[in-house]
């Protein structure tokens, strides 16, 4: 063998060495012990809810299994619920901060400072601005950040869910404190969800849903890399280029605007649940808060109900008809009887399940949340006249 092959040979093989050895490095990070803080639960509890004002800035990778077909110009939505997908978040407080979605033809940011939303296609070279914040919207990449996940699901924590340590390990190369909260409303399907925070600062580093009885969580986030820093101003809010597309509208989301349509007015209370404060009985999503059970309701649109039941059935959706009990006759004494009050195709996933319920009055509803499907039925037999 010549001195050229074997001097080729030996630099491939310091190459590959190399290589390996940067693919293992977070294997061995992850595989040291990490120390915990030792702080009761209920303090990492309040403490993640309290870190709302800390800075940070990281990559982080969204895992999720829910399967949600998609649904017409609901893909923002379902699309990070389902494969694996990466964001990069610059956070300098809760009026301000950058997520960025990142794919492999471009990205999609979500920029906030002060009271309006905006939204940048890189692809479409478009940005969108969003004025005003409604109480109630479809979730979007930003949602799915672990600080932001973790806050608002801790959020729906009530005097009953069991609130436990686990033990804990290190995210993005830094040890975390773990904690789990096990539901105990036995109508949400989820489960557990799982938290490993950062002790310094308390905020989320690692989130994992869990679905009722499953061992594998169905939606998780977790930071790769995380600074608890104050992110550049240029990154949080960087200058748009020249020849951007510009666009305002008062409403997040397309359903948020496509309801604006309507005129139907929802009830104050729904399934046992009361509206959730400032959301408008009329023209409106609206949510119904039952910690972990929340669902929300949304009167669709004649064409834009018809288009997400046929991308139901696609999806192999049955239409069912929804049966209720009538209300008896008191005066003649006879019991109650059973009423058709329309038909409506269930979505179902291990975590999220949606309900398009068309009434017999005429109307189209999409109902939504982690509760059993009986429960979506329920609330749809409450919305018929």
């Amino acid at each position: 063998m010549s001195v050229v092959r074997r001097e080729a040979r030996r630099r491939w093989a310091v190459v590959v060495a190399f290589v390996a050895a940067l693919c293992a490095t977070p294997v061995a990070l992850a595989a040291i012990p990490a120390p915990s803080s030792g702080r009761a639960p209920a303090e990492l509890l309040r403490r993640a809810l309290a870190s709302g004002g800390r800075a940070h800035e990281g990559l982080i990778e969204v895992s999720g299994s829910l399967g949600l077909p998609d649904l017409p110009g609901l893909d923002e939505t379902t699309g990070p619920l389902h494969g694996t997908s990466r964001l990069r978040t610059w956070y300098d407080g809760a009026r301000r901060w950058r997520v960025a979605e990142l794919s492999t033809t471009g990205e999609r940011d979500y920029l906030t400072n002060g009271d309006s939303l905006d939204v940048w296609d890189y692809e479409r070279n478009q940005l969108t601005r969003i004025v005003g914040r409604p109480a109630v919207r479809l979730p979007n990449a930003s949602d799915l950040t672990p600080p932001s996940l973790g806050r608002r699901l801790l959020g729906l924590v009530r005097a009953h869910d069991k609130v436990t340590a686990l033990k804990a390990r290190r995210v993005a190369g830094r040890p975390a404190d773990g904690v789990r909260v096990t539901t105990s409303d036995q109508e949400t399907t989820i489960g557990a969800v799982d938290l490993w925070l950062d002790p310094s600062s308390g905020v989320p580093l690692e989130v994992h849903v869990l679905a009722r009885g499953a061992t594998r969580p169905a939606l998780s986030t977790r930071f790769l890399e995380f600074a608890a820093r104050r992110p550049a101003a240029a990154e949080v809010a960087p200058r748009p280029a020249r020849g951007l597309m510009r666009g305002t509208v008062d409403a997040p989301d397309l359903l948020s605007r496509l309801v604006t349509f309507t005129n139907l007015r929802l009830p104050d209370t729904l399934a046992g649940r009361a509206a959730m404060p400032g959301t408008a009985s009329v023209a409106s999503i609206r949510g119904y808060q039952g910690g972990f059970a929340s669902l929300a309701v949304a009167p669709l649109p004649p064409h834009y109900g018809q288009r997400l039941v046929g991308a139901a059935q696609d999806a192999g959706a049955a239409i069912t008809p929804l049966r209720t009990s009538a209300p008896a006759n008191r005066n003649a004494g006879e019991r109650s009887a059973i009423a058709h009050s329309g038909e409506y195709l269930m979505l179902t996933t291990p975590l999220l399940n949606a309900m398009l319920f068309h009434a017999d009055a005429g109307t189209t509803f999409l109902l939504v949340g982690a509760v059993r499907p009986d429960v979506l039925q329920a609330a749809a037999a409450e919305l018929t006249p």
